[in-house]
Formats: structure tokens, sequence, C-alpha cells
């Protein structure tokens, strides 16, 4: 039988990977904010951390997939499903390297607006996160309904409307061609990560779950 700490357990067992990929795109802010390549590395570092987070948690629920029988042994099938969201949400964050890497090494402008709407997905990555973060230590039905059904959804249109702006910003002649594809590979790995993280909620509301 499921009981209400036998969940907060397992859903604990994400946490310290949400909370590694907070930080990640917080050093992607901080060196696309401050041109610092050493933000990368740290990136880099981090990317690893959660890399054998994920490999360590998946053994464990492995484990505990082979224990598990009735509702226990659904809840664990989800929670893997879970993780493999999760992992692929790690992979987008983690796809913002090499572009901010090229962006900060070649020394590619961008507009004002393009700097803006940048650190607005930042932060709209950083928001979607920590609701997540949320999410995995309370297990709150309403918090995976604002995930699933505003956060997420409000993420994805905003990547949309950027790339649309950005267009515009083109045929004008603000933002300069070389700038286009860093500029829309980061808007890529942010609608998927948030594409990910809404499914993360959708998998763990309890009428998906059981």
């Amino acid at each position: 039988m499921m009981t209400t700490r036998s969940v907060n357990e397992q859903l604990g067992l994400f946490s310290g990977v949400v909370a590694n990929l907070i930080i990640m795109v917080e050093k992607a802010s901080s060196g696309f904010n401050r041109q610092q390549i050493a933000d990368l590395e740290e990136m880099l570092q981090y990317q690893k951390i959660v890399n054998d987070e994920i490999i360590l948690l998946s053994g464990r629920l492995d484990e505990q997939l082979a224990k598990d029988q009735g509702l226990g042994r659904d809840f664990s099938l989800k929670l893997e499903s879970v993780l493999a969201h999760v992992q692929l949400m790690a992979e987008d964050i983690g796809e913002m390297i090499p572009v901010l890497r090229k962006q900060i090494q070649q020394g590619i402008p961008f507009s004002q607006r393009g700097i803006a709407q940048t650190n607005e997905l930042f932060e709209g990555q950083l928001e979607m996160l920590r609701v997540l973060a949320d999410i995995l230590q309370t297990d709150n039905e309403v918090l995976k309904t604002f995930l699933r059904q505003e956060k997420g959804p409000s993420l994805c249109q905003q990547c949309i409307d950027f790339a649309t702006d950005h267009e515009d910003r083109l045929v004008e002649g603000l933002c300069l061609p070389h700038a286009a594809p860093i500029f829309l590979a980061m808007l890529d790995a942010v609608r998927n990560m948030a594409r990910h993280g809404m499914e993360v909620a959708h998998l763990l509301m309890l009428e998906h779950r059981s």
C-alpha cells in the first residue's frame, strides 16, 4: 500500500537533480550576462553531477520496482517515466552550453531586445524548475496543475512569440544574421525543457499516477 510518507520519500529522490538543474540555468544566465566562459565550465561540472545522480537514481528505482507490488509498482513505473523526462530536461539545458560558448567566444552581439528576451527565458526556466522542485517536496496538486496548465504552456508560448519577434528584427535589420541561430537554438532548448516539465507534472497528478 502506498502511503504519503513513501510517496514523499520517492519524490524526494529527485530533489537533488532538480536543484542542480536550477544551478545550471543560473550559471547559463550568469555566463551570458557577464560574457564569461568560466560560468559555462561550471555548467559542465554540474551537468556531470546531474548525469551521475540520474544513473544512481535509475538504479534505485529499478531496485524499488523489483520489490513493489500493486499500486506501489504502478507508481514506481511512473517515476521511471518521470526520470526519463527529467533526464531530457537536463539534456535540453545542457544544449545551451555550446550555443552560449560560441556566442561568448566569437563575441556575437545581441540586440538590446534580444538580450532582454534571453534573460526572460532564463527567468522563465528558473521559475518552472523552482515550481517543479516544490512539487517534488510537497506533492502538491495545485502546483502540478499550475505547471501543467499555466507555467509550462506560458513558457512555450513565450518561445514562439520571441521567435516571431526575432524574425521581425531580422527583416528590419535590427538583429545580425549570425546571431539568429544562437537565439533560435536557445528558444528550442527552453521550449523542449518546458514540454518535458509539463509531462513530469502530468505524470505525478493523482488521477494519472495510480
